[in-house]
């Protein structure tokens, strides 16, 4: 890692907090990227293999194994990483799902949603879970980059959080912000176009979308979710899967192994 660059981490806290995002720049080496590329990209193609061959898909979302080099203390151990959770979610966070999203080329844009549910509804709690997200490649309009509307995890009104989108509650919002390319209402979508090795943070509560990849490759993305202790999404636990091997587990440090004390260690 590039330990001469300095973040300043008040300042992306204070704009996640208030947009819902924030983006550190350079923070993965290239060299790191992409050796989490070559390993990803066998692992992902496996993965589509697996499911209904009579099920076409353009957008992938997989679970990502808590393996190396996935698992890559240089990323979620990076100071300022630790920095930015300890502040945001206090000094006993979990890390606790790691994901995936992939648009191949050709594929649409997605519905705008959240990543996770509120707690209740007309009542906003502060954050309780972060999507820590590094792109594996340069994202910009043609490949598909994400946007997100700022300030959106503060929506906590009933009614528009409980009406039914296509038998769904509390996630799909294409009718408060309109659907594809039209915009319903004054709402300034922000286009997250992110060079390799950038990082950034989501409270999960933002709404945002994957756009159309008309490029020639597809824009692969891995986020791990971080939360506070007491949040544990069904969904999330469901994904708590005995990939750790004893060999990983003994190689990380004590902070590490505290952030991961979720994880289930793999038999011998």
């Amino acid at each position: 890692m590039d330990m001469a660059i300095q973040y300043d981490i008040d300042q992306h806290l204070e704009e996640w907090k208030i947009n819902g995002f924030t983006i550190f720049e350079d923070l993965i080496p290239l060299t790191t990227i992409d050796r989490i590329r070559e390993a990803w990209i066998p692992y992902r193609d496996g993965e589509i293999k697996k499911r209904d061959p009579d099920l076409i898909e353009k957008r992938y979302n997989f679970s990502v194994p808590f393996e190396k080099p996935f698992v890559e203390p240089e990323i979620f151990e990076h100071p300022a990483v630790v920095q930015f959770l300890e502040k945001a979610l206090g000094p006993d966070y979990v890390w606790s799902g790691f994901d995936s999203n992939t648009p191949f080329p050709g594929v649409d844009y997605q519905e705008w949603h959240r990543d996770i549910p509120l707690l209740f509804s007309d009542l906003m709690t502060p954050a309780y879970s972060i999507g820590v997200k590094f792109p594996l490649v340069d994202t910009f309009e043609d490949n598909g980059s994400f946007e997100v509307i700022p300030s959106t995890q503060y929506l906590a009104d009933s009614a528009l959080c409980e009406k039914e989108i296509k038998g769904r509650k509390n996630k799909w919002f294409n009718n408060v912000f309109g659907s594809g390319a039209e915009h319903r209402g004054r709402y300034y979508p922000v286009r997250l176009n992110l060079k390799k090795g950038s990082l950034w943070m989501q409270d999960g509560r933002a709404f945002h979308r994957g756009t159309p990849n008309v490029s020639d490759h597809t824009r692969d993305e891995l986020c791990m979710s971080f939360n506070r202790p007491w949040f544990n999404s069904h969904w999330e636990e469901e994904e708590m899967k005995t990939d750790f091997t004893q060999d990983l587990w003994d190689s990380l440090s004590d902070h590490a192994r505290h952030v991961l004390r979720w994880q289930w260690i793999k038999e011998s």
